[in-house]
């Protein structure tokens, strides 16, 4: 089975949901696939998406501190840390995310470890790079930075990159995406979209960490109790948010996800 990743190089961009989605979407098909979060931690020990599946999430946190390879006087141990990373890649089935911060340590880690070399002598499950971005100038001009150092820069072997149009702040027209498509030319560049989500459960998911797949196996008077709202509220929110949701499944299943 793949790795997928799911990345971007700036904050608030969606990338939690969209690893949710994914993660939800392979789980739909029935595959067993593993969840791993390479992002901040809190004093819970859960990274964002973490809260959403407590006991599910693989955390990896942000790497090796430089004051540990200091204490330790090993200038390899930031390395090191993320070779477990690695063994995932290595198997595949995982369903990773990646933390904007956390970016280049894995870039330098990859380039250190020889990474695309030995996963090419293993025969190793391929992997897909999902980017995911709002409509914004910066965001996008991020976005094809990322591709360049992760892709083209030789860190890592990417099968497919599959950029995320995230709809939330708008639509992508008039936005330039030349630089990303020039980026990703004679590689399997993919456009995807995901829609604006109105619907008026979704503040309450993102509140009580409730995942998508939980809330849409919920009833309307299930959720109407755990939220508390009125019932018509409630299945308002189920049906939108089910018409977004089978939109979102649809574009993933569009890239063979």
């Amino acid at each position: 089975m793949k790795t997928y990743i799911c990345a971007a190089y700036a904050g608030g961009q969606g990338k939690t949901t969209l690893a949710q989605m994914v993660f939800s979407a392979l789980r739909k098909r029935d595959l067993a696939y593993k969840l791993v979060a390479a992002d901040f931690t809190d004093g819970t020990g859960h990274s964002k998406i973490g809260k959403f599946f407590p006991s599910k999430v693989l955390e990896l946190g942000i790497g090796s501190a430089l004051a540990s390879s200091k204490t330790e006087n090993d200038a390899n141990a930031p390395l090191r840390y993320w070779d477990g990373f690695g063994g995932l890649l290595l198997t595949g089935g995982a369903v990773l995310d990646l933390g904007a911060n956390v970016v280049p340590q894995l870039v330098q880690w990859a380039h250190h470890r020889r990474v695309a070399h030995i996963m090419q002598q293993r025969s190793s499950p391929e992997i897909d790079l999902l980017v995911v971005t709002k409509p914004e100038t910066h965001s996008i001009e991020n976005v094809s930075t990322l591709i360049e150092d992760v892709v083209l820069g030789g860190a890592l072997p990417v099968a497919n990159i599959i950029i995320v149009q995230n709809e939330v702040g708008g639509t992508f027209d008039g936005f330039d995406l030349s630089r990303i498509k020039k980026a990703g030319e004679k590689r399997n560049l993919h456009f995807i979209h995901v829609p604006r989500c109105t619907s008026e459960l979704w503040p309450h998911l993102e509140r009580t960490f409730t995942p998508v797949e939980e809330a849409l196996a919920a009833t309307e008077n299930d959720l109407a109790a755990k939220f508390n709202i009125e019932i018509w509220s409630a299945y308002a929110g189920l049906m939108d948010l089910k018409t977004w949701s089978d939109e979102v499944y649809s574009q993933l299943n569009s890239v063979g996800i």
